[in-house]
């Protein structure tokens, strides 16, 4: 850790070395906002952009395009094919999900995204979130941001890094720093509502919280006499140490995605910032020469040897009202616009679009040379796609080391603690306990984009075409889903929604040919309606239901019920035509046998009896 007044010294020099990069950002950021003023000096006044907000819209849609595909966290099996620590990877996975769903994270890389496109860089602190017991992700505004200055286009952990903002004195008494305010800036020089600034000095293994002041104090010095905090001093600015504390992780909590350039941090809208002032200000002017065409300049001319002069006036001819004169004629000048400004300034807007790469779709506009759906599709591909897939691949880079720091903190905070986090959302949502130090076998984990370059809309697309095609698997395209939390819930999920279908279509035909009852039907369709059970639950129940009233009926000498009497048909419409017979056939009893002697010998034909011999044809 550096001692305090070397982290004041580090802190000037760097706010210096950033100065020209900071005062870019705060041109991208007055374009944004909309705060920026087309300043004619000339004129001696001030106008309001009034052209289309390129920039503002370049960012929007280019961040909506990165941040609109979640990333995909993967971990290894130390040992693949041993189920408990095949499990542990899979919940690996699933507990991080749960931690960027639990921190918004899906919504802060929307912010992160539009920094890196506008300001090149978008830095991240992690911390812990002792009150839910979880990592959380402290997104940092890259104007508040000095990382050391070894840190490089493209590189995603500085050395070291100071984060600089202000807080009222009040927030800070409130907060328990009101002895550090009297020391750094006394009572009598500040109100509740004087800003104080703040330095965060974040290295590998502490964190140092300052507050800096460099208006005078009402002690002269006498803060250690008087039993306050020490005030540490260089040139000029004072500055007296807030907290200290060490970092949770093993390695530096701080990210800075920066975007790939050549030299120096640039934005990808940087190029378009004097276009856009000369755009803004060509068009003003042309505004002006046209509110001058309407209202032209008035004169008035003397008519020889008399001298005018106005006797009511002279009068703005915008507010309706006759100039009065004598001795003199009032005469206009029209003044009318270049013929050149109006291509003048679409051609500014071409440079625009040209110089930062936003096409015209962005704003739901086409090209007229664009004839097809495919042909925009092309050029709005060639436009956007290599930037997209930059972006998204620095952003997988930067979780990855985010991640491994929140694991690390989890590890080391949590360790043996059995925690409980829910994932997914909907009806999909579950909850996932885990045990940091068992379920992190390991701290290496691969974060990747389904595929890189593509907005959600085209990756949906492309997915379905190549399982149409038949040379991706349905899994695999569940994989690479950013709408699919659990591709092996969804799969299972598909299997058992194929089943019901055919269980509904056999019940269907079923319930046509008569081999379902329609009692036992109306049960099964009771169950479903009310929404008590699913289809196959209430089959489930009917046969249980029916069985038991078969067994009850069996034991009972009285009369039987009408779910007794159904029994026999429910279970056998439930265990279907093919099934073997729910008891045995009783056997024929003595009875019986007699009964079917005696019938076989009724049904028995008559015998012709042959007489004897010597007695006559026809006697007995």
């Amino acid at each position: 850790m550096q001692s305090p007044d070397k982290i004041l010294r580090v802190y000037k020099d760097r706010k210096a070395k950033y100065a020209t990069l900071h005062s870019k950002m705060q041109e991208i950021s007055d374009i944004y906002n909309g705060r920026a003023t087309v300043a004619l000096p000339d004129m001696e006044r001030d106008e309001e952009m009034s052209i289309p907000n390129l920039l503002q819209q370049g960012v929007d849609q280019m961040a909506g395009r990165i941040s609109s595909v979640i990333p995909q966290v993967t971990f290894t099996s130390m040992k693949p094919g041993v189920r408990k620590h095949d499990r542990n990877a899979q919940n690996a996975s699933q507990v991080l999900t749960g931690w960027w769903q639990g921190d918004k994270v899906s919504l802060k890389q929307k912010t992160r995204a539009r920094r890196l496109v506008a300001y090149a860089m978008a830095p991240t602190v992690m911390r812990w979130n002792y009150k839910e017991h979880r990592p959380m992700w402290d997104v940092k505004h890259p104007m508040e941001t000095l990382p050391s200055l070894d840190l490089q286009p493209g590189q995603i952990k500085p050395t070291d890094c100071i984060f600089t903002f202000r807080r009222s004195v009040g927030w800070l008494r409130e907060n328990g720093y009101g002895a550090h305010v009297y020391a750094l800036a006394g009572d009598r020089n500040v109100t509740v509502d004087t800003q104080i600034g703040i330095l965060e000095y974040v290295d590998e293994d502490t964190t140092m919280l300052m507050a800096h002041y460099a208006g005078p104090s009402n002690h002269y010095g006498r803060g250690q006499e008087m039993g306050l905090p020490m005030v540490w001093e260089d040139n000029g600015i004072k500055g007296v140490v807030l907290e200290v504390y060490d970092n949770m992780s093993n390695s530096l909590p701080v990210t800075i995605a920066t975007r790939l350039t050549l030299d120096d941090m640039t934005g990808q809208f940087d190029g378009m910032v004097g276009l856009y002032y000369m755009q803004a200000k060509l068009m003003a002017l042309d505004v002006i020469a046209v509110e001058k065409g309407i209202f032209p300049d008035t004169y008035l001319v003397s008519r020889q040897g008399d001298v005018g002069r106005f006797i009511d006036g002279p009068h703005d001819g915008r507010s309706g009202r006759i100039n009065v004169i004598t001795g003199g004629d009032i005469k206009t000048e029209q003044t009318q616009p270049g013929y050149q400004t109006a291509p003048t300034i679409d051609r500014l807007e071409r440079a625009q679009r040209v110089t930062s790469g936003i096409p015209a779709e962005f704003g739901g506009e086409s090209g007229t040379n664009i004839r097809t759906g495919r042909r925009g599709d092309a050029v709005l591909s060639a436009t956007i796609d290599f930037p997209i897939a930059e972006a998204q691949e620095i952003f997988a880079a930067a979780l990855e080391e985010e991640n491994e720091a929140a694991i690390q903190m989890a590890k080391r905070i949590d360790g043996d603690t059995q925690r409980t986090i829910f994932v997914g959302v909907g009806n999909s949502r579950r909850p996932v306990a885990y045990r940091a130090t068992e379920t992190f076998e390991q701290d290496k984990h691969v974060v990747s984009f389904p595929a890189a370059g593509s907005d959600v809309n085209s990756l949906i697309i492309g997915l379905g075409q190549r399982v149409g095609l038949g040379y991706m698997s349905k899994r695999t395209a569940a994989h690479l889903d950013p709408f699919i939390d659990n591709p092996e819930m969804e799969h299972d999920a598909v299997i058992a929604e194929g089943l019901e279908q055919a269980l509904v279509a056999g019940i269907q035909q079923q319930a046509s040919s008569g081999q379902i009852p329609p009692l036992t039907l109306s049960k099964i369709m009771r169950l479903v309606n009310t929404d008590k059970m699913e289809l196959a639950e209430a089959m489930q129940k009917v046969a249980d239901d029916a069985l038991k009233a078969e067994q009850e009926a069996a034991q009972q000498q009285g009369p039987q019920t009408m779910d007794g009497m159904s029994a026999p048909a429910d279970l056998a419409a439930m265990a279907g035509p093919n099934a073997a017979p729910q008891s045995p056939i009783p056997g024929v009893g003595a009875g019986m046998e007699d009964f079917s002697g005696m019938m076989a010998s009724l049904r028995r034909p008559a015998m012709t009896v042959q007489p004897f011999r010597g007695v006559e044809r026809g006697a007995v």
